[in-house]
């Protein structure tokens, strides 16, 4: 079946993959075709990358005609969509309106109703959260579960579903409406029994419906699954619901929705915002090392912490990972808010504050000032016990707009940059892993015997080219997919290759695009300087070397010396003097990452060329 200009397109995935022209199903059989599809749709508006999809296609052995394999898996979907699939470059975007695909629906249903809420319009809202929980048909696009891929835009979408749910379910029971809620709520917490805004309700309804005896039993039910599964307990809103129970009080007086609430400064009516939920994306299994730091951000009291690094060096890893430790003692939610676009351009922050402030019902449609919109985000976060990880800071000013003003939340931002200008947080530079940390994070990718069964060529890698966790992690990658070849052979191979940054990539990462978008970031004016750092032998580097080959007409050597520091290009190096690392300043070296320093070379080979 084609589809003309006039025809009426829509798919749906929140369930099974369909696709209905005109109100006629149209048949996509090819199961690679339905994969395509699933992908661009799942990232519906925004341009996919066609090495993404190549990886989702045919994994870490695409074949060589993947590109050609993909544009005629493109050119049959439109057949079907038409000019709805575009090509951008490097991509390729499905585009639609929510009235064309029911994800966009339900995130439509969604903002409007929680601007309901914000509102005071508790009924306008419950029947719009209720309409975008009835679109939810079924687990989506269970056909693609062994796709990583389709597997983390679903668990994307489900997590705001849940969220909608919890909003919808408490509006409900606030309502009155206890026996309309129990009827989904006697199904979801058995599919999600973590979710205690979820139990709570469930809870509620039921004392609320007179069967009192059942709520305390599925709150013993709820605490041993938690105990056995998880190795914790019921959080105090569910032991304080739980005695309420006990008492009668839930039976007899309507407690304050979880997310809602009244008496706020709009007077009777007027609610508190539905909250963000936790929204961190899943942690790293195999984490490595950073005990130091992470006993740091753990016990420092300074509401914001700074972590700082070259690219690669895990930063967004660790905010993560010490983000899913955090997070339950942020009710209010948890998410990590990108500063950076995909290639580098960094977000405007009025985008990011308007973008998060719609998703909690906050409308900003009219805030066009940027101080007035300032002031909204400062007075939302401080009511609020939220976690925000701000990733990839481009400056200091983009991280002192979405600080809070005052209240009990936390930051952790990430920079390439030092960002020396920024005021009162608290500092972590990253460095390399050591190495032992090193040969561990291999060998959990590669099996232990055989990364620690060739010592020498472990400390030739780490020499040559360092011990940052994205190397390693993109060589882990490339030497799993070899295991019949000893591990030296692939260090020597290395050593050999014509281009050896090409060497570090592994699907859509790649180590020499990193070094592209630092080496082409706008706001960074010492290219020459990065360059000049490609004529010289090392690291490390004497501060005469520097001196010389840095000097120039638009600034004096130390100055750039200082930016280059500052940029984390160059570092001063550790010297273990008694046991302890002191810094070697008064020899005044300095070093850079080894694969930094090749990328240096290769521009300057380049412009001497």
């Amino acid at each position: 079946m084609s589809i003309a200009a006039s025809s009426r397109l829509y798919c749906s995935i929140l369930g099974p993959l369909q696709v209905r022209v005109d109100r006629h199903d149209a048949v996509i059989g090819a199961p690679k075709q339905r994969l395509l599809l699933a992908l661009l749709l799942c990232r519906v508006n925004a341009v996919v990358p066609a090495a993404d999809l190549i990886d989702a296609l045919w994994g870490e052995t695409p074949p060589r005609t993947a590109r050609k394999n993909l544009q005629v898996y493109v050119s049959a979907l439109r057949k079907i969509a038409g000019d709805r699939i575009d090509f951008h470059g490097w991509g390729y975007r499905f585009r639609a309106g929510p009235g064309e695909l029911d994800l966009l629906r339900f995130r439509e249903l969604a903002r409007t109703g929680r601007s309901a809420i914000h509102r005071g319009n508790l009924a306008a809202a419950a029947e719009l959260l209720g309409e975008a929980v009835g679109m939810w048909r079924d687990q989506p696009l269970t056909e693609f579960a062994h796709v990583p891929q389709v597997v983390r835009e679903v668990d994307r979408f489900t997590d705001l579903f849940l969220s909608v749910y919890e909003d919808w379910a408490e509006l409900e029971i606030e309502l009155g409406h206890h026996v309309e809620a129990l009827t989904s709520l006697d199904v979801l917490p058995a599919r999600f029994p973590t979710r205690e805004r979820i139990a709570a309700a469930r809870m509620t309804a039921l004392a609320r419906c007179g069967r009192a005896s059942e709520a305390l039993a599925y709150f013993e039910e709820l605490r041993r699954h938690l105990a056995t599964e998880l190795g914790i307990d019921p959080s105090p809103v569910l032991k304080h619901l739980y005695q309420d129970i006990l008492t009668g009080t839930v039976a007899r007086a309507a407690p304050p929705v979880a997310g809602l609430g009244g008496g706020g400064e709009g007077g009777q009516g007027s609610v508190r915002i539905a909250a963000l939920a936790n929204q961190l994306p899943r942690d790293i299994g195999d984490f490595v090392g950073r005990t130091a730091e992470i006993h740091r951000i753990m016990n420092e009291p300074a509401p914001v912490i700074l972590i700082t690094g070259e690219p690669g060096i895990g930063k967004t890893a660790l905010a993560v990972h010490v983000a899913h430790t955090l997070a339950p003692a942020y009710p209010d939610g948890a998410l990590v808010v990108p500063l950076r676009r995909r290639g580098g351009g960094p977000h405007a922050v009025r985008d990011v504050q308007h973008e998060i402030l719609e998703a909690v019902g906050v409308s900003t449609a009219g805030v066009h000032d940027e101080e007035v919109l300032a002031s909204v985000w400062r007075s939302w976060l401080a009511k609020r016990r939220v976690l925000l990880v701000l990733d990839d800071a481009p400056d200091e000013s983009s991280v002192r707009m979405l600080l809070p003003g005052c209240g009990d939340s936390r930051v952790l931002a990430t920079s390439r940059s030092r960002l020396s200008g920024l005021e009162s947080v608290a500092r972590i530079g990253l460095g390399e892993l050591s190495d032992a940390e090193g040969a561990e994070f291999l060998a959990r990718q590669l099996g232990r015997e055989r990364a620690l069964a060739d010592r020498p060529a472990l400390t030739a890698l780490f020499d040559t080219y360092g011990r940052s966790p994205l190397l390693l992690r993109l060589l882990g990658g490339r030497f799993a997919r070899l295991p019949h070849v000893p591990l030296g052979l692939l260090v020597e191979r290395l050593a050999r290759a014509k281009s050896v940054l090409d060497e570090f990539a592994a699907g859509d990462v790649s180590l020499r695009e990193r070094f592209e978008e630092f080496y082409n970031s706008t706001s960074w004016p010492h290219r020459r300087a990065f360059v000049a750092l490609g004529g010289l032998d090392g690291p490390p580097f004497s501060h005469e070397e520097l001196v010389a080959a840095l000097d120039g007409p638009e600034a004096p050597a130390e100055r750039v010396i200082e930016s280059l520091l500052e940029a984390n290009v160059l570092a001063v190096p550790d010297r273990e003097l008694g046991g302890a690392a002191q810094v070697t300043a008064h020899s005044l070296m300095y070093t850079m990452s080894p694969l930094a320093h090749l990328f240096a070379a290769e521009l300057r080979r380049a412009l001497d060329a």
